[in-house]
C-alpha cells in the first residue's frame, strides 16, 4: 500500500497522455461587444489549470468598432443563404460552419500563425467576439413566432443588446424555420436584425429551450416529469448553454446573452457553456501523410463571454468560479471514461487519481495487489485474477480539517478531541473502476464489448465530485474509494460457481463471472463502512437492467429512503436525470446460496435484475444511511450528441454528487 502526500509536477509518467480536452476562457461582462483577445488560444490546454475568470466593463463607446455600413430592417432572403441550422440538435453542425459571410475571420487551429491574424479594429485594441448568442422558447398559445428570452437583457438591467431590432428577428425565425424547440439551432447574420448602432458580432446564433420552458412557470400546470429530472429554468439554461457552445466548434469567440439574473443561473450558463465546449481527441493522428487536419472546423470555443448583470460582483464571480471548478471535474470524468482501455489500465488510474488528487490537495492512499491479498479484498482480487493487469484500490479524503493543519491552523487538531463540536459531517463514495469488462469466462456478445471501456465510470465519477469539494473548500470531510480492476477471461479467470471471501468474512458463490462490479464494490463498501462514515454512496455503471428499465438518459438510485430522495433532490437542482427506485424485501431471497453466505446473482431471471443487485450491495453497508446510483444508461453516450452531451464519457452524476455534499454539509441535513 502506498501513500500520497501534495507535491508539484507529481503526474506520472505513465499519466501524462490521459487528459487531453479543452478549457475556453470564460469571462463575465456587461458589454455585448465582449472582446476575446487574438492570441488567447487554449485548444486542448488540460482543465486541471485554473481557468481564467475575469471582469469586462461595459466598453466606452470611443473604444467601439465603427457600426457596419448597410445594416437595418431585415432581410429574409439575405438571413436564408447564411443560414447554419440544426432543427433536431441530434447532428453536428455543418463543416462550414464558420464561413459566414459577415462573421469576423476565425483564428483557426490555434497556431501561432493562425494567431496573429486575428481581427482587430482601426484603434488596435482586441478584436470583437464572433457570434452572439441568444435563447428562444416556442411561442405562448400556439403563436407561431418564438420568444427571445429577455431577462435581465434589457434596459434597466442591462443595455447590452443596444442596436439589435428583436421584433425583427422574432418576426424573421418563423421563416428561417426556427420555432425554439429544444437544442435547435439557426445562424443569421447580424445585419439582418440590426440597427445603425450595433456594436456587437457579426454572426447571430438562437438556440432553442423547448416547450419546458413555459412549464417552469408557477402557474403552469405541468404535462410531464421534466423539471423533476432537471430541467427547470437552471436546467434549460444550462442545456442550451452547452448546445450553443457545442455547435459554434471551429468558431473562435462568442458572446452569450442569455438569463443570468441570479448566481443560480449565471452558474448554470457558465457550466453547461464550458461542458458544451468539451472535446476528446487524444488519439487522434493528424500528422499523416497527405492527411488534412480538421482542427480548424472542430476544434471547440478558445473564448466565452456571458452577458450578466452580476458581472462586476463578487457574486457573479464566486458563482463563475464554483461553475467552472465543477466544469473542469466533469471534464477531468470525462477524459477517463474516453481512455481506450489498453492506455487506462488499473495500475494508470491508479497514478492518475493519485496525481489528480495531489494536484487537488487531498490524502491519496492506494493498495496495491499483495495489500490487497494481505488484507483480504476477495471480491477485486476475484474479479482481477483473470487479467495481466492487477487490481488497485484508492482511497482519497478531503478534509477541512488537513486543509486547516496544512495551512498551520490549530482548529484541525482541536476537532480531533472525542465530542468536538466542529468535527465536519463525514460521507464515503465508493465508485466502480472496471477499466475494462469483457464479462469473464460469462462472456458478453461481441456488440456489447466496445463501450465496456466505460465500465470505470463510476470510480471517475467520485474522482470528479471529492476533486470538486476540495477546489471548493466544501466544509464536509469525504473519502472516495476507487476499486479498480480489469475483468478477462484469462487462464486464471475466477469461475462460476466459485466461493469467494469478501473483506468482512462474507463468503459469495460466483454465479455469473459478468455480474462484478457488485464484487468490487462490495468489497470497498465494506472497507469504508470501518471508518463510521455519517451516510455512504457507491455509483456504478452496474447493470443492463438500469437501461432496460430507465432508458440512456435517466440515473437510478435505490438505498436508505431518506438519503435516496435527498439525492434525487441534489439531483434536480444540479440538472442532471435521477430517479428514485425501490428495494422490494422479496427480491432478497433471490440472493441466497446453499453454498455460502450469498450469490452474486441468480442465473436464467432477468426480474428485478437493477433492484436484487443493490440488495447484494446493501449487504455490506450495515444500518447506516446509504444510496446506490446506478448510471449504466446516461455514464456513456453511444449515439449522436444532444444537448450539452457530447458522444463518448458524458461525466453524469458528478454534478448531482457536488450538489449533494454541499447540502449534506449544512447544518441542519439528513444527517444532523
Amino acid at each position: 500500500m502506498t501513500f500520497g502526500t501534495r507535491s508539484t509536477g507529481s503526474t506520472s509518467n505513465q499519466c501524462q497522455n490521459v487528459t487531453i480536452h479543452n478549457v475556453s476562457t470564460i469571462k463575465l461582462t456587461k458589454s455585448l461587444n465582449a472582446r476575446a483577445s487574438a492570441d488567447d488560444d487554449r485548444k486542448d490546454t488540460d482543465l486541471s489549470s485554473q481557468a481564467e475568470v475575469d471582469t469586462v466593463e461595459d466598453a466606452e463607446s470611443s473604444e467601439a468598432p465603427e457600426a457596419r455600413e448597410g445594416s437595418g430592417s431585415p432581410g429574409t432572403e439575405a438571413a436564408e443563404q447564411d443560414l447554419k441550422q440544426d432543427s433536431d440538435g441530434d447532428e453536428e453542425t455543418s463543416q462550414d460552419q464558420e464561413g459566414d459571410t459577415d462573421s469576423a475571420t476565425v483564428k483557426g487551429d490555434g497556431s501561432e500563425e493562425a494567431s496573429d491574424i486575428g481581427p482587430h479594429d482601426a484603434s488596435g485594441t482586441e478584436a470583437e467576439a464572433d457570434v452572439l448568442v441568444l435563447a428562444a422558447a416556442p411561442g405562448r398559445d400556439g403563436a407561431e413566432a418564438p420568444e427571445i428570452l429577455l431577462e435581465g437583457l434589457e434596459p434597466p438591467s442591462s443595455t447590452a443588446l443596444e442596436g439589435l431590432d428583436i421584433n425583427a428577428l422574432v418576426t424573421l425565425l418563423p421563416a428561417l424555420g426556427f420555432s425554439g424547440a429544444q437544442d435547435s439551432v439557426v445562424r443569421l447574420p447580424s445585419s439582418a436584425v440590426t440597427a445603425q448602432g450595433y456594436r456587437g458580432p457579426a454572426t447571430i446564433l438562437v438556440v432553442g429551450v423547448g416547450t419546458g420552458w413555459a412549464d417552469t412557470d408557477p402557474l403552469a400546470v405541468t404535462t410531464d416529469d421534466e423539471a423533476a429530472l432537471g430541467y427547470d429554468q437552471t436546467g434549460l439554461l444550462r442545456r442550451a448553454a452547452g448546445r450553443a457552445t457545442r455547435a459554434l466548434a471551429g468558431t473562435d469567440s462568442a458572446v452569450l446573452a442569455l438569463p443570468t439574473l441570479c448566481e443560480e443561473q449565471l452558474a448554470a450558463v457558465a457550466h453547461g457553456a464550458a461542458l458544451g465546449a468539451y472535446s476528446w481527441s487524444a488519439t487522434k493522428n493528424e500528422d499523416r501523410p497527405g492527411q488534412e487536419k480538421t482542427s480548424k472546423k472542430t476544434s471547440p470555443l478558445t473564448t466565452i463571454s456571458i452577458i450578466s448583470p452580476l458581472a462586476d460582483t463578487p457574486e457573479g464571480q464566486e458563482a463563475l468560479a464554483g461553475a467552472l471548478a465543477l466544469a473542469q471535474a466533469t471534464a477531468l470524468t470525462r477524459d477517463l471514461v474516453n481512455e481506450p482501455p489498453n492506455r487506462l489500465t488499473p495500475e494508470v488510474f491508479a497514478e492518475r487519481a493519485r496525481a489528480a488528487g495531489q494536484e487537488a490537495g487531498i490524502r491519496v492512499e492506494i493498495w496495491d495487489a499483495p495489500a490487497l491479498v494481505e488484507q483480504g479484498f476477495g471480491g477485486i482480487l476475484g474479479v482481477a485474477q483473470g487479467s495481466v493487469h492487477p487490481a488497485r484500490l484508492v482511497r482519497l479524503e478531503w478534509s477541512p480539517e488537513h486543509a486547516t493543519e496544512a495551512a498551520g491552523g490549530q482548529a484541525g487538531s482541536q476537532a480531533e478531541g472525542d465530542g468536538a463540536a466542529g468535527r465536519p459531517k463525514h460521507v464515503a463514495l465508493i465508485g466502480k473502476g472496471i477499466t475494462f469488462d469483457s464479462g469473464g469466462l460469462s462472456l458478453k456478445p461481441a456488440s456489447s464489448m466496445p463501450e465496456m471501456k466505460s465500465d470505470m465510470a463510476g470510480a471517475a465519477t467520485v474522482l470528479g465530485a471529492i476533486i470538486t469539494a476540495a477546489r471548493l473548500a466544501l466544509p464536509i470531510r469525504v473519502t472516495a474509494w476507487l476499486a479498480l480492476a480489469e475483468n478477462m477471461p484469462g487462464a486464471d479467470a475466477q469461475r462460476p460457481s466459485d466461493v469467494i471471501t469478501m473483506f468482512d468474512g462474507t463468503t459469495v458463490e460466483v454465479t455469473n463471472t459478468d455480474a462484478e462490479g457488485r464484487l468490487v464494490m462490495a468489497d470497498a463498501l465494506a472497507r469504508a463502512v470501518t471508518e463510521e462514515p455519517d451516510a455512504v454512496l457507491d455509483v456504478a455503471t452496474l447493470t443492463g437492467a438500469q437501461i432496460v428499465a430507465l432508458g440512456d438518459h435517466v440515473a437510478a438510485v435505490m438505498g436508505t429512503p431518506d438519503l435516496r430522495e435527498e439525492v434525487v433532490a441534489a439531483a434536480q437542482r444540479a440538472g442532471e436525470s435521477f430517479w428514485p427506485m425501490p428495494l422490494p424485501a422479496h427480491l432478497r431471497a433471490t440472493l441466497d446460496s446453499p453454498f455460502a453466505d450469498l450469490r452474486n446473482t441468480k442465473v436464467g431471471s432477468r426480474a428485478g435484475g437493477m433492484l436484487s443487485a443493490g440488495l447484494f450491495l446493501r449487504e455490506f453497508v450495515g444500518r447506516r444511511p446509504w444510496a446506490h446510483l446506478d448510471i449504466a444508461g446516461p455514464a456513456y453516450n453511444d449515439s449522436s450528441p444532444w444537448g450539452l452531451t457530447p458522444t463518448g464519457g458524458t461525466g453524469m452524476g458528478v454534478s448531482t454528487l457536488v450538489e449533494l455534499l454541499r447540502s449534506l454539509s449544512a447544518e441542519v441535513s439528513i444527517l444532523t
